[in-house]
């Protein structure tokens, strides 16, 4: 009778060890301490693009939501590209009360591309094929919001310039994407700075203007002020600047690795 009663008891725990071990990871993510004051600092930490600070303050607060459920970057990232492909479609109509829409849709795609990246940097998952594929996602939706916008402006006024305009800063926006994902790939190129405007900060070295947030601002802001010709030009002169700056860049660290 004793042997019984120690087999059930043993047997009893057993399974209460069980129920711990299956309960542990769940009540481990439910008690862990996301502060958005945590968060936040890590984030701005990693990123010194002028323009992204105020971004970065919504993104953060969605990350520290997200961080607490089995969301992972590559969901979120699949989620941003849905919402920015519709955006860019919308631009593509024309209409000024869809291109409202698509520029809030847009603007939804920028802050969740953030969100992406500080998941992956919080829960230390980050990896070349993860960076590879948010460098290619962002340039993909640049270029598929500039045919968008370029699309909806042809439909109103038949211009041809637009057209043209659109072709230069896709191409422009390419060679971008390729030295972005070039440093990704080749671990030879991770001294190179980041693709930014020529511009300096006294109050900071390390802040600048970088690529993708400024090109999203110049993209919504003209769309939505129909300056679209104008957003073009400004936008295909800060490309080129871009290009000038990273390629000086590159050259003279050829010249310090040839010494």
């Amino acid at each position: 009778m004793q042997d019984h009663d120690l087999f059930d008891k043993t047997a009893l725990l057993c399974k209460a060890n069980k129920i711990v071990n299956y309960l542990k990871p769940i009540l481990s993510k439910i008690n862990m301490n996301y502060s958005l004051k945590k968060v936040r600092k890590k984030a701005m930490k990693e990123d010194n693009d002028l323009f992204s600070y105020p971004f970065r303050f919504i993104s953060t607060i969605i990350t520290k939501w997200l961080l607490k459920t089995n969301i992972t970057p590559t969901t979120v990232t699949i989620i941003h590209v849905i919402i920015g492909i519709i955006a860019s479609i919308l631009f593509g109509f024309g209409q000024y009360n869809l291109t409202i829409i698509a520029s809030i849709l847009f603007t939804i795609s920028f802050i969740l591309d953030m969100v992406d990246g500080e998941i992956a940097r919080y829960k230390e998952i980050t990896s070349k094929i993860g960076g590879w594929l948010d460098h290619i996602t962002d340039h993909m939706l640049l270029l598929f919001a500039m045919v968008g916008i370029a699309l909806g402006n042809f439909s109103n006024t038949n211009d041809n310039e637009i057209l043209i305009l659109a072709l230069f800063a896709s191409i422009f926006t390419a060679m971008v994407a390729i030295i972005v994902i070039g440093k990704v790939i080749d671990p030879k190129l991770n001294q190179l700075k980041a693709v930014r405007l020529p511009f300096g900060f006294k109050m900071s070295k390390k802040i600048h203007l970088g690529s993708f947030t400024i090109s999203f601002l110049v993209l919504t802001i003209g769309a939505l002020l129909k300056q679209e010709k104008i957003m073009f030009y400004i936008y295909i002169i800060m490309i080129v600047l871009m290009v000038i700056k990273a390629f000086t860049h590159r050259i003279k660290l050829m010249q310090i690795d040839c010494e």
